[in-house]
């Protein structure tokens, strides 16, 4: 884990913490966290539901189709690297859960019965994703020198947003023809403010692109560090966060692809992703750091995304500023099929 930082989450200098997050999110913008509170059971319960569930007929599963960002996407439905104009679909199959909190999801999400008998543990699952998130958010604030509770008060758990829990399959293809097989999720920015991956060990394929550089960064999936901690989550910086930064944190390129000895070998990738998002009426202003104002007059996002699809990063439209849900309805509208 030489190329991204390990940043101890259980740690109480809460200042020292927020220091380590600020360096990171503003130079890679990925970093792994250690001592978040997960144990590596309740993690592995979670990837046990979704083995269970890709492992059901297409038919059963196509009862459950992806709506408003909810629900199950078919292999090749989702086209993540839409930048160069020429959208591919992934082959890869995911579900996507809303907030399970009824007041920020007054519409209770149906869900096939592998999922739904879990639903009060996948619940929890969640509210422990979103209270980390939180917990990250908090911490880089103080370093950004913010009110306390700024961040809080704009990722409160109950009120709509985009919030999601992703659980992700990426099946082996031992038949690929060349380097452009092996891409299992196309290169693009998340569209939230902060995203926690969980990978099973050993199951490697996550790339990063500098944004220096621009080489790809590959990371690893570690094990456990310690008895009963889950293993490190790895943590990016997405792209509402960048936002409110003036690009001074980074939402960078990454994607997913094999490696040469899984596909030889056949074996599966499975990975969760929780993507925390502001509410969805939050404005995306400029944060009131004076941190921020000093260090902006880096590298801007519009010089970030140069030969990009500039548009998907315009949060100013028609003079008016995008909200959180704006923002979001304009990617996923790019994204589909």
């Amino acid at each position: 884990m030489d190329e991204l930082p390990v940043i101890d989450l259980s740690s109480a200098d809460v200042a020292e913490v927020g220091k380590k997050l600020y360096e990171a999110a503003s130079t890679l913008g990925f970093f792994f966290v250690d001592g978040s509170g997960f144990t590596q059971e309740e993690v592995d319960s979670m990837f046990k539901l979704g083995e269970e569930f890709f492992a059901r007929p297409m038919d059963e599963k196509s009862k459950y189709p992806i709506t408003n960002n909810r629900g199950y996407s078919a292999f090749n439905q989702e086209a993540l690297d839409v930048d160069d104009g020429k959208k591919k679909g992934d082959p890869k199959e995911i579900f996507n859960f809303g907030p399970f909190e009824q007041s920020a999801n007054p519409d209770r999400q149906p869900l096939p019965p592998v999922f739904d008998e879990a639903r009060p543990a996948m619940a929890e699952f969640t509210a422990k994703c979103h209270a980390v998130a939180n917990r990250l958010l908090e911490a880089l604030g103080t370093a950004l020198e913010l009110e306390p509770g700024w961040f809080a008060s704009r990722h409160e758990l109950e009120r709509p947003s985009g919030s999601t829990l992703r659980i992700l399959h990426y099946p082996a293809m031992t038949d690929v023809e060349g380097p452009a097989d092996e891409i299992r999720a196309g290169a693009h920015t998340d569209y939230g403010a902060v995203t926690l991956l969980f990978q099973r060990e050993g199951q490697a394929g996550l790339e990063v692109q500098s944004p220096v550089t621009k080489e790809w960064i590959r990371v690893p999936a570690p094990g456990s560090r310690a008895a009963g901690r889950s293993a490190p989550i790895v943590v990016n910086i997405a792209d509402q966060l960048s936002f409110w930064s003036g690009g001074v944190l980074r939402s960078a390129y990454h994607r997913v692809r094999f490696p040469a000895a899984a596909q030889r070998t056949g074996k599966d990738r499975y990975s969760m992703a929780y993507f925390c998002h502001p509410a969805d009426e939050v404005r995306l202003e400029k944060m009131p750091s004076a941190i921020i104002a000093r260090e902006e007059g880096g590298v801007s996002w519009e010089e970030d995304g140069k030969g990009r699809n500039e548009d998907i990063r315009r949060t100013v439209v028609d003079g008016r500023v995008l909200t959180a849900g704006e923002h979001l309805a304009r990617r996923i509208a790019l994204s589909y099929y």
